[in-house]
Formats: C-alpha cells, structure tokens, sequence
C-alpha cells in the first residue's frame, strides 16, 4: 500500500490540550460502537491518548481525530474476524485483541494471511490499531502497516492529529434530573428517522468540508446507513450538504462538497449552512485521496436567539460571520478567528477557524412529541441542576460532556468571570440560562451544553484556579 505525503498544509498545530484544531464532544451509552462507526466510514484515528483498549481513568473512550491531509492516503489498519497464519513481513506489526481495557499481544515484523478480513481504518500507530479492533465487533486480531508518516505518544490532541470528535462514556457520571443518555440516543434517531426530510435536530451537529461527497455515500448506501442530501447557494455556487447520524449515539455530522452527488439533480432546498468566509476558502480546495474532513462549525439548536446573541456577542466578545433572519429559520454563527485578546501559551496557535452556529426553526409538532428543541434544553438545565446544583466543584454532572472547545479571548473570559460574580447562578436550577463549572472549566451556555475554553479561565466559585490551554 502506498502512503505518499500530501502536498499542502492546511493548519499547523500547537501540542496542547485542548488545542487547535479543536473538538466536539458528547456522552454516550455505547462509545465503541460509535467508535466502530467513525473508523469504518470516516477518515479519522483513534485518539492517540484513547487509553489502553479504550479504557482511560474510569472513562470508556470513542474518540477520534479527523486524519490530517498531509499524513495517510490509504488506509493501514486492517482488521480480522479470524486469524490467519503469521508470516514475517517487514513494515508491518500484527496484533491480537484481548478485550476492552486491555493491550493487544503484539507480533513485529509479522502479517497475518489468509485471515477472514473485516475493513480497513486508518491508524498513525499499532496501538491505535488495536484499539480499532477492541472496539469493532466481530474483530479479534489487526495487522498495521507502518511507514514513515507514523507518530505516537502524549497526551491531548496532537500536532498529527485533526478536529477531534469525542465520544466517550464517563461511567460514574450521572444524569439525575434528566433523561438517560441511551433515551437521548433513542431520541434522536426516532426524530431523524429515515433522514429521508430534513429535521431540526440535525442542527445539533458538526460540519466538515470534504472536497466529494460520493465517496461516502457509495460507503452508506452500500450499508444501508440512512443520510440525508439536501443542496443550498452561495452566491453563484451551488453546494451540497450529507447529514448523518453516527450509529448507537447523538452526534451529528454534516459533511458539504461543491460537487454534485451522482443523480442528485433535484435536492431538498437548505439555508446557507456555512459563511461565506468558510465558503470562499473551502471552495478552493483540491481533492485528496483519502477524502479528508476539514472543520468548519459546530452547530446546535436553540429556543431562544436573542439570548444566544447576547451571550455570544456581549460576553463571548464572538464575530458574526453569518446572520440568516428569515420567517421560518433563524441561523446566527460567531467566529473567535483574529479577535483580539487571546490568551493562547506562549509558541501556540493564536486562532482557531472554526464557528459556532445557532439555528431556530418552526417547531415540528408531531417531532416534538418525541423530545423538542425547548424540551431538551429544559431537560439538560433541570439535570445540571440535580447533579450539580450548589456545588461548582461537582464532577458528576454527565451532560458537561456535551461541549465544545472554543478559544474564548481573555475580553470575553474577564467579561464573564464578571457576570457570574455579579449573577451568581449558584445554585442552578432548572430555571438558569448561564452558569459555569469548576470541571474542565467548562461554561455552560443557554442551549445546556457546556463549552471547554481555550484561555485562562477562572471563575468565583471553583476551589483553585484552574487552567485549561
């Protein structure tokens, strides 16, 4: 297999944690299948600091990074549901799952042959490749091939790893207030359905540009995995959007292209789903062989924009990028690319391009039976308010495992260590819009999901100051 270097960087990184080029995390109830899910279809890797077999501090890990384009053009990883015979071959290392939370039994320079072959995925390590077949069913042995692009080692994203997507099982967490994170799950894949229509809760998502999207929906369609394809405008261009829902979980990708997807000549019409900054940089992009992902948003609904917009402008100190005010849909994105007052370490990234988007829509009456937009905020708010409450110390809130890093400037960061000494929303109740919490920092804003700052964030409650980079 060859693996030839791509020629052009996109993005230099700094090794912090977290770091450009970012993430998205959610809380599950089945990390590995989703794990399994993202490295079949997509071209990511096993977070390098993933654990061993997927096991991590009590946490049961599905993280990937999305593979960055200057690393793998093929897949090296391929995965066994049966061994066959090891023969020596140089450049690869074969390996034998033991189960989760245990390492694989390693061979060097051996091959498996004659084995019955699942897929392949990529990995920049064997370990991640092992922890690819700990994690897909069925599987019980890998073999790696290696090559000069391979990195391994530290903790947090890496400077070889791409946008992070995190999903991940934090077993002692609780979700007392609200509902369990298997009937979110449930929820979310009643309301999306057959993704034949769009849906509202594919607003809770995140967006990659990806130069083709036929690649992926030959993979779908091949599986039966249910996307929806819908097109939009920018200017003269006409762009294309694929939306999915990663399986046994609530995380939502949207992945848009230039290219028309074959015999889509008649798409359902959507809103601009980028800015157009991000359209007029993406649109230049070239193809790349192993179809890689490049961030663009995270998005989430919202029941309420005039709050969003005042948080995210007058506190997060945020630029808009793209403002949509229309009678049925509402869509509102902030940027924190070139605001002044970053408080990156010294030697790192100064920015991070990358935007958070709202959107309101009409409710959906018959959807919303099943959980509405309104709903599942109020939901997140009354469970933050039972597992946290009065102590911002607290770690044993599930749902901060929704969030997002984001590089708040030290404007916005001042401005809202500001607020939350003059409204203190301590205790949270079901009621509270705005709050923090000592754990990673996090700052949880009017939707209920949390926000992991990039900066120096220190609020009045938390016991010590803590640092997150």
């Amino acid at each position: 297999m060859a693996m030839k270097l791509a020629c052009a960087l996109f993005l230099s990184l700094v090794v912090r944690t977290p770091a450009p080029p970012g993430k998205s995390t959610i809380s599950s109830s089945n990390a590995m299948t989703s794990l399994a899910f993202n490295l079949k279809y997509l071209p990511v890797t096993v977070a390098e600091d993933n654990g061993v077999g997927n096991e991590r501090m009590g946490q049961i890990e599905g993280r990937v990074q999305v593979l960055v384009n200057t690393s793998y053009t093929a897949k090296n990883c391929q995965l066994y549901s049966a061994k066959g015979q090891l023969d020596s071959a140089s450049s690869y290392q074969s390996m034998s799952a033991n189960g989760l939370a245990k390492a694989c039994t390693y061979s060097t320079d051996k091959k498996y042959t004659a084995g019955t072959r699942l897929h392949m995925v990529c990995a920049n390590n064997n370990v991640q490749c092992c922890n690819a077949c700990v994690a897909t069913s069925g599987c019980v042995a890998a073999t790696f091939q290696t090559s000069s692009n391979d990195h391994s080692g530290g903790m947090g994203p890496q400077s070889w790893e791409g946008f992070g997507m995190h999903i991940t099982d934090v077993t002692a967490s609780k979700t007392t207030g609200g509902i369990t994170v298997s009937q979110l799950e449930s929820d979310f894949k009643a309301r999306l359905g057959d993704h034949s229509t769009f849906d509202q809760f594919m607003d809770y998502s995140v967006t990659h540009f990806t130069y083709d999207l036929q690649p992926y929906i030959d993979a779908f369609k091949a599986d039966g995995v249910p996307h929806f394809l819908g097109e939009w405008k920018h200017n003269e261009n006409t762009w294309y959007s694929m939306i999915f829902l990663v399986e046994g979980s609530h995380y939502v990708i949207e992945l848009v292209s230039t290219i028309m997807p074959n015999g889509a000549s008649s798409l359902p019409q959507m809103e601009q789903r980028m800015s157009d900054a991000h359209c007029d940089k993406f649109k230049l992009y070239k193809s790349h062989p192993a179809h890689v992902l490049l961030i663009s948003s995270v998005n989430r609904a919202t029941s309420d924009m005039d709050k969003i917009d005042s948080v995210y402008t007058n506190l997060f100190k945020g630029k808009s990028t793209l403002k949509i005010d229309g009678k049925d849909v509402v869509r509102h994105c902030y940027s924190f690319m070139g605001v002044s007052g970053l408080e990156f370490p010294p030697g790192g990234a100064t920015s991070l391009d990358e935007d958070v988007c709202f959107t309101r829509r009409q409710v959906d009456e018959k959807k919303d039976e099943i959980l509405s937009v309104k709903g599942f905020e109020e939901m997140m708010w009354a469970e933050h308010a039972a597992t946290t409450g009065s102590d911002a110390d607290s770690v044993i809130d599930k749902y901060t495992d929704n969030h997002y890093a984001m590089p708040v400037p030290s404007s916005g960061l001042s401005a809202l260590a500001s607020e939350f000494t003059s409204n203190d929303p301590y205790p949270i109740t079901k009621d509270t819009r705005l709050a923090y919490a000592c754990k990673q920092s996090y700052i949880i804003d009017p939707t209920g999901w949390s926000i992991q700052p990039i900066g120096r964030a220190s609020w009045p409650k938390c016991s010590s100051e803590r640092i997150m980079v």
